[in-house]
């Protein structure tokens, strides 16, 4: 009788929400540990490490796109 707004779509995109959060923070844990072995200098261990999680989505986007190599 009475609708509150509660219907399948918003749970569904509830859910999605949800699970796009949970991706992005697995992403990010992923791309930290990543970086841990990465033979970089500390300074730019740290500003990766501010760009991840600085900048929410586009920084682990950014980290695997570009992989950072290897200081010679």
């Amino acid at each position: 009788m009475f609708h509150y707004g509660f219907g399948f779509g918003y749970v569904l995109m509830q859910v999605f929400f949800f699970l796009l959060l949970i991706s992005w923070v697995v992403a990010s844990i992923v791309a930290l540990f990543a970086l841990r072995n990465v033979k970089l200098s500390s300074i730019a261990k740290a500003l990766w490490v501010l760009i991840i999680l600085g900048i929410p989505v586009l920084g682990v986007i950014a980290y695997f796109v570009i992989r950072p190599t290897e200081e010679e």
